[in-house]
């Protein structure tokens, strides 16, 4: 605790000791009487807003693409849609579930009314969604 208290007012006097002397009195032509408020006119908003209006390009911003389209963004946008769960009504709904098995030397693939026990099968293991 007591070396963060140093730690803390460093920087305010190292800035400080940069900063120039300030004048002890200001001269009698500087001094004019100003009038300072805590909120801008109406007038001086109304311009303000109008000027930052007229800097503005009139048609809408070109967008330049180049944030998220580089390969990584792309990689990344295929995999998490290959990752989504289909549905299970819908013609990939044996994307996560495979509709047959394989032997050590033989593979059976099955499609059409063969793969509704897989079919069956992907539901009762949530492979695929119903609500969508």
């Amino acid at each position: 605790m007591t070396i963060l208290v140093p730690l803390a007012a460093g920087p305010a006097l190292l800035v400080h000791a940069d900063a120039p002397p300030a004048p002890l009195a200001a001269p009698a032509e500087q001094a004019a009487p100003r009038s300072f408020s805590a909120r801008p006119s109406d007038e001086a908003i109304r311009a303000a807003v109008r000027a930052t209006l007229d800097e503005m390009p009139a048609g809408p911003l070109p967008a330049s693409g180049t944030a998220l389209s580089g390969g990584p963004y792309r990689e990344f946008a295929r995999s998490f849609s290959e990752a989504a769960k289909p549905h299970c009504m819908g013609p990939n709904a044996l994307k996560h579930q495979p509709s047959g098995f394989s032997t050590k030397n033989w593979n059976f693939g099955f499609g059409g009314l063969a793969a509704l026990p897989f079919w069956g099968a992907a539901i009762a293991r949530g492979k695929c969604s119903w609500n969508r």
